[in-house]
């Protein structure tokens, strides 16, 4: 049996269990979030403008674009969204695929639930089958992929809506199997676009994609079933041969428990927006100016230590843009530092991001790497100019693992500021409420 096949066994399985309360509410927790993000995401320059190329040929449809009075065709609507839903760079994460799965997921399975006028039952089935998919996934190919500078999020994401969509279209087998592998030669995504609107772009394009994957091979469109393992196929192309990949977790029996579920690598929601590898040194970072209240002049050097694999990705001492901000580890530091907080305005408003206190902080950042295994992991150490010096260390930002959770009514609040970013603030409440009885629509 090829991969293909066999993976699109596995995911239609996967799919039919009784899914536990606790992984209903996991996802149910990722969707308020995406929603959330996506809609503060589609009041941006970079939304508007996708939207000035493609709403005047789009057709009319009746899947909405968030944010938007508009309803178009499901397709570009998953791209749309799918580019608001990143835009900002507050969605969020996973260490199995090194990359989003929600934004992966989310958008162009929501764009063909508005078409089909699906359930919220139906929805959090689809999108607890995208997001295992994504997971393992996640383990067959990362984090060589990352490494090597393909953006998991898109390059591996692409699958993870396919199988959401599958699930939701009730594909057959055979059907999956050719969505996979038609999804398998449109894969893109590459990390050079950091910082920029094109990184989001890029998870719109993916949406649209997996989207239209599913729906042609749902026409019986034809694909090589043999995508992933042909020697020019996707795993020896993307990850350079078969001692970079292993097809176990994707071909073994997904009999395990929901990856959602996991305490370990499960999903990291982001309470700062910016690059989740900024999160863990941020933390520490506050901690030490809760401790010392020093004032930023009496800083002499703010020394960071992050993993290998975070380092090239973060290391921008000087920003071209408030939205290359949200990768500067610099400059998320010393805004940080400065106000005790990140907000959405650090990496919208000019004024903010030439900030003359904010240049000269930046300056005194240093970034390093440390050798420890866990990936997440920061010490941030501050020099003062009389030579004194304060370190703090974390293994993981807050709700990266059970004994660091979330604070209590993060998310909602996190919900709230970012709808209210294109809404009024009653409206924003009122449809926090209807998410939480899983009213999708």
């Amino acid at each position: 049996m090829t991969i293909a096949r066999q993976f699109a066994r596995n995911l239609l399985e996967f799919s039919r269990r009784t899914f536990p309360a606790d992984a209903l509410t996991h996802a149910r927790t990722a969707i308020i979030d995406t929603l959330g993000v996506t809609l503060a995401g589609g009041v941006q320059d970079g939304a508007q403008k996708l939207r000035a190329v493609i709403v005047p040929t789009a057709a009319a449809g009746k899947s909405r674009v968030f944010g938007t009075d508009l309803h178009l065709n499901a397709l570009d609507a998953a791209l749309l969204n799918g580019t608001s839903a990143h835009l900002l760079d507050f969605d969020d994460s996973n260490s199995w695929l090194h990359g989003h799965i929600s934004v992966a997921v989310l958008p162009a399975l929501l764009a063909l639930a508005d078409e089909r006028q699906s359930s919220g039952a139906e929805i959090l089935r689809a999108y607890l089958t995208g997001y295992e998919t994504a997971a393992r996934m996640g383990k067959t190919v990362s984090p060589f992929q990352y490494r090597h500078g393909w953006h998991p999020t898109t390059s591996v994401g692409i699958f993870a809506a396919v199988a959401a969509c599958a699930v939701l279209l009730e594909l057959s087998e055979e059907q999956t199997a050719a969505a996979l592998s038609i999804s398998a030669s449109l894969a893109s995504g590459i990390k050079s676009n950091f910082g920029s609107q094109t990184k989001s772009l890029a998870v719109g394009h993916a949406n649209r994609s997996a989207l239209m994957a599913t729906l042609l091979a749902r026409q019986e469109y034809s694909a090589g079933l043999t995508a992933f393992e042909h020697h020019h196929g996707y795993f020896n192309v993307y990850n350079r041969g078969p001692e970079n990949y292993d097809a176990a977790p994707l071909t073994e029996a997904w009999d395990a428990p929901s990856h959602i579920l996991d305490r370990v690598k499960g999903n990291n929601f982001k309470y700062f927006p910016c690059c989740y590898a900024i999160l863990s040194p941020l933390d520490a970072l506050l901690t030490l100016r809760e401790q010392s209240a020093l004032p930023a002049e009496r800083i002499a050097r703010i020394q960071i230590a992050v993993h290998p694999i975070r380092f090239p990705h973060i290391n921008t001492p000087r920003p071209e843009t408030p939205l290359a901000g949200k990768f500067s580890l610099h400059y998320c530091i010393a805004r940080a530092w400065l106000n005790g907080r990140l907000t959405l305005d650090d990496f919208i408003d000019a004024a903010a991001f030439n900030d003359p206190a904010t240049n000269a902080l930046m300056a005194k950042v240093e970034l390093s790497c440390h050798d420890e295994s866990i990936t997440h992991s920061a010490q941030v150490t501050l020099i003062t100019e009389d030579g004194r010096r304060l370190s703090h260390y974390v293994a993981g930002a807050r709700g990266s693992s059970a004994d660091n959770p979330l604070p209590d009514g993060l998310i909602e609040q996190k919900f709230l500021d970012c709808a209210g970013q294109a809404m009024p603030p009653e409206a924003a409440q009122a449809l926090y409420q209807r998410l939480l009885q899983d009213d999708f629509r």
